[in-house]
């Protein structure tokens, strides 16, 4: 299996819960069905805002992790398919190039947005160990 991964960024003039509501209604909302039909495994996004990156950080390493460690994203963004085709499939897709793909300037800052892609590797998932 592979994974595509966004280390998303809001756009500067969003607020942190504009851009979590916009991403998690309105621009999954194009994508799920798009994705599902095309044999995608996973699309799952970790909402990360300034109180997780400050509080819940700070209550997990009980203050002791170095601020400059810790990553500035808004959401991080997996989307996990078993072949590069079925991915490309979705890029394809008309409904992916004339509605998914142009939402993104409605939501996603357009210069510190990144992406990585590498395979994926489940060790734990329903609370057991898989191999």
């Amino acid at each position: 299996m592979y994974a595509f991964t966004i280390l998303g960024f809001k756009r500067d003039d969003m607020s942190e819960d504009e851009y979590h509501n916009y991403i998690s209604t309105v621009h999954s909302g194009h994508l799920k069905a798009l994705l599902a039909q095309n044999d995608i495994v996973s699309y799952t996004m970790q909402h990360n805002t300034s109180q997780t990156r400050n509080d819940l950080i700070n209550k997990v390493y009980n203050g002791q992790m170095p601020v400059e460690k810790v990553f500035d994203c808004d959401a991080i963004i997996q989307v996990v398919f078993k072949t590069v085709e079925d991915y490309l499939r979705v890029r394809e897709d008309p409904h992916f190039q004339n509605v998914v793909n142009p939402d993104h300037v409605n939501f996603a800052h357009p210069t510190k947005t990144r992406f990585v892609m590498g395979w994926h590797e489940v060790h734990v998932a329903d609370g057991k160990v898989v191999s």
